[in-house]
């Protein structure tokens, strides 16, 4: 049976990166950036969107998505 992945904000207080290296996995890439992050995503059928961006909103973060060459990109800032 799967694992079932934790809901994207269990505690106000987490590591949100953390967090969302786990919810990510192997399907993109989190790098830290001036406070926020970007996040970039090689497999998007695969890619937890919902869960993803459901935690960037949920901490408050601006999100925006673009593309760079063929990769998406999500961009989170406060």
């Amino acid at each position: 049976m799967a694992d079932k992945k934790p809901p994207p904000l269990i505690f106000a207080d987490v590591d949100v990166q953390d967090v969302l290296i786990f919810l990510v996995g192997e399907t993109g890439e989190v790098i830290h950036s001036m406070g926020g992050f970007k996040i970039r995503i090689f497999h998007t059928r695969a890619f937890p969107w919902d869960d993803v961006l459901k935690t960037l909103v949920y901490h408050d973060f601006k999100v925006f998505v673009t593309r760079h060459k063929a990769d998406l990109i999500i961009e989170a800032s406060i």
